[in-house]
């Protein structure tokens, strides 16, 4: 079967006026069907309950089903840690009936006022908690409330159970919680958490809440690490992980069927080939160019800085910068529209539908464009198949899951939202045509698909996965990041070398393999500065160009001067960097080549010390009478006075600005004949001219604080340093302006 079109497809053609005549004769027909059609059965009675409302005394929301093994080991883990905790449970294992038993148990022995909230990251898992909850459960529709996606109820009006999606949380549950005084009562749920640690969707983990569970195959974000996790936003407000169950752990229990996976390594056209390597050569060199120009007192990641300066591409660097985020684009395309992958698919469908006919086929692909191309060429062979992805209308992506749930269509071919938030049929196929290197990505690709199915005739089906990646290029660094043998299954994975003008050629393992872990390293085998052979792992930390270090909590290491300076030189700008967990080695990505390099920067003969000051009673009174004699670039030794404002930035253009960012932009402070308070101007001016001073003094100021005695303060090292102390209020405009002076 090729798929390779004759010619160019003309999307014009595809459907035009008998096709938009065909489909709404069929939307008018599914009405008629639907208008007669009868409230859906479950067991033998209607799904929705006729109740009148009445919230029984006691709660079943599990009815019919007994607690597998691994749920009561986890139900008594996180009963242990008094009812907080993070589950890492694969997908398709049973997270959701895990969560239910939980709070049915919580109902009925500890608060018969209980109160659950489910925050969810999409509006499709908001739906399949409402409806799983309806089917197995006996608390009535009408306590049943959902936020998000069209709704919009809360607590109120005996609601007792809110599903709600993350968005519409991260603006408003915490409030709705609290103005409901419902704290004291509410078992808080986060599905799919890994999303709720982003810093504005976080927002809806502040709600305050008796008892609290975190589930995902994946909780940690991707530059968490497992020992960093406890210590993160999500660890910290859902509580640790308490369980851990993989793809192994599954099948060993039973709980999915055997399954293989296939990773076939595919080959490029010469000419393919030759680009790869001239884009490659071309991003080698830029980065080289640009990590020799980047200044070392600039923050934060390279790629971010990258495009940064690729965005106002002024000058030579611009240019550089712009070439090299030009040709890494250029280079995933080239990757992702490699001659070899739709053939590979085409043989691959091919081969499963003439052993199997009635099988079902999920297709991953990396993004929409590529989802609907290779749709319309499928569509073209007349084959039985549907598109997924998150542009498309709801009611067509409901249609489409549908047929594809009842077998009308055979195969879905889908973005990254079947990766996670729907509730997908098992399948007899799955093919990951092509996907970033989010290890997270892949595993949810994997437990979306294997689910334990039956055949027509009783018999156990297995399910079978496709790996494709580009041989010998970026993409194999998918295999340093997870053992895919301990992941998996030792027995599960197949590695195959595949030209598809041929057939694949088996091999004995995969093209990399995972990096040792810090207990694997010998320490008298690292030098500061050079490789360091081993993964990047650990708590991940921040280094700024003032050599402050921050945890992800935004709290400040105690002297940290010296390790401050050791990143520096090596990294060669402020930025993240890594500890790791066992031997306490300090470590730095850099880039290198065509992807990242970690380097070794220092070991540490014992762990940072973050001080978290306690509020001094009286402290702003003393500080009051010390700044009265106190100079600029003074130590400052009041730690307990909280801070009025830490977002402050002194920027040196148009003679000295002070910065303060807002949401859409930036603004800055306004100068005496800018001013409407003219007081406020004088301000302004006094503080860039104290800070002018530091500046000639070599202090190389950036970022200020201003504390609740109006003292303004900027940090070295760790330390406290006194700049001024304000009269008055600095004052700002409301919204983005251009640059006053």
């Amino acid at each position: 079967m090729d798929l390779t079109p004759k010619s160019p497809i003309d999307t014009d053609t595809l459907f035009g006026n008998p096709e938009a005549l065909r489909l709404h004769q069929l939307r008018l027909l599914e009405w008629m069907v639907s208008a007669g059609r009868k409230p859906l059965m479950h067991d033998g009675e209607p799904l929705l309950s006729p109740q009148t409302g009445i919230i029984p005394d006691v709660w079943k929301l599990t009815k019919g089903i007994e607690p597998l093994a691994w749920q009561q080991q986890c139900i008594a883990n996180w009963r242990k840690k008094k009812g907080r905790g993070t589950v890492k449970v694969v997908t398709g294992a049973g997270k959701t009936l895990l969560a239910l038993f939980i709070a049915e148990l919580l109902q009925n022995t500890e608060d018969r006022e209980l109160h659950v909230a489910i925050i969810v990251p999409t509006i499709v898992l908001m739906h399949q908690w409402y409806d799983e909850i309806i089917q197995h459960g006996n608390v009535p529709a009408q306590a049943i409330g959902r936020l998000g996606g069209g709704h919009d109820e809360s607590f109120a009006g005996g609601k007792r159970i809110l599903i709600t999606v993350l968005a519409s949380a991260s603006e408003r549950l915490p409030r709705l919680v609290r103005d409901e005084r419902v704290e004291e009562h509410l078992f808080l749920i986060a599905d799919e958490c890994h999303h709720a640690g982003a810093s504005e969707m976080s927002k809806a983990l502040k709600a305050k809440s008796r008892w609290s569970l975190g589930l995902s195959a994946t909780p940690e974000r991707e530059d968490d690490s497992d020992a960093g996790y406890d210590e993160s936003v999500l660890g910290k407000r859902l509580g640790p992980i308490i369980y851990e169950f993989n793809l192994s752990d599954a099948l060993r229990e039973g709980l999915v069927p055997k399954f293989t996976i296939n990773h076939y390594g595919l080959s490029m056209t010469a000419d393919e080939r030759q680009r790869y390597g001239s884009l490659s050569r071309s991003i080698t060199d830029a980065m080289s160019q640009l990590k020799a120009q980047r200044d070392s007192r600039s923050d934060g990641d390279f790629f971010s800085w990258a495009r940064g300066v690729a965005s106002r591409n002024q000058g030579e660097i611009g240019a550089t910068a712009l070439r090299f985020i030009s040709d890494v684009s250029k280079r995933r395309e080239l990757l992702n529209h490699l001659h070899a992958r739709r053939n590979a698919v085409t043989q691959l469908i091919d081969r499963e539908f003439s052993i199997n006919p009635q099988a079902r086929v999920i297709l991953f692909h990396e993004s929409i464009a590529d989802v609907m191309e290779l749709f319309v060429l499928l569509y073209q062979q007349g084959l039985e198949v549907v598109a997924e992805h998150s542009e498309l209308p709801a009611s067509y992506r409901e249609t489409g899951l549908d047929q594809f749930r009842k077998g009308i269509a055979r195969i879905i071919v889908s973005a990254r939202s079947l990766i996670e938030g729907f509730n997908v049929p098992a399948v007899d196929v799955g093919i990951i045509v092509a996907s970033s290197g989010s290890v997270r990505q892949r595993i949810q690709s994997l437990g979306r698909m294997l689910r334990r199915h039956r055949g027509p005739n009783g018999e156990e089906k297995t399910s079978c996965i496709h790996v494709l990646y580009a041989a010998d290029s970026v993409e194999e660094n998918i295999y340093t990041k997870l053992d895919w043998y301990e992941a998996t299954g030792l027995d599960s994975n197949k590695f195959y070398l595949w030209n598809p003008e041929t057939d694949p050629e088996f091999q004995q393992g995969p093209p990399r393999t995972p990096l040792p872990t810090d207990e694997q390293v010998a320490a008298d085998s690292l030098e500061p500065g050079g490789r360091y052979p081993g993964q990047y792992e650990g708590a991940e930390l921040t280094c700024d160009s003032q050599r402050n270090i921050t945890n992800v909590h935004g709290q400040y290491a105690v002297d940290t001067a010296e390790l401050a300076e050791a990143i520096l030189k090596i990294k060669n700008s402020g930025g993240k960097f890594r500890v790791t967990p066992k031997q306490q080695f300090v470590l730095v990505r850099v880039p290198f080549e065509e992807e990242w390099e970690t380097l070794y920067v220092t070991r540490l003969v014992k762990p940072l010390r973050f001080d978290v000051p306690a509020r001094q009673a009286g402290a702003s009174e003393e500080a009051a009478q010390w700044a009265l004699n106190a100079q600029t670039g003074d130590p400052y030794p009041f730690i307990g006075i909280p801070l009025a404002d830490d977002g402050l930035r002194f920027k040196q253009k148009s003679g000295g600005v002070i910065s303060k960012k807002i949401r859409g932009g930036e603004v800055f402070a306004r100068s005496r004949d800018k001013a409407e308070e003219p007081g406020k101007g004088a301000e302004a001016e006094r503080l860039v001219t104290a800070l002018r001073e530091l500046q000639r003094a070599g202090r190389k100021v950036n970022r200020i604080e201003i504390n609740e005695a109006n003292h303004v303060l900027y940090r070295e090292a760790g330390r406290l340093f006194f700049v001024c102390a304000l009269q008055l209020d600095l004052e700002f405009p409301q919204g983005p302006q251009e640059l006053e002076h």
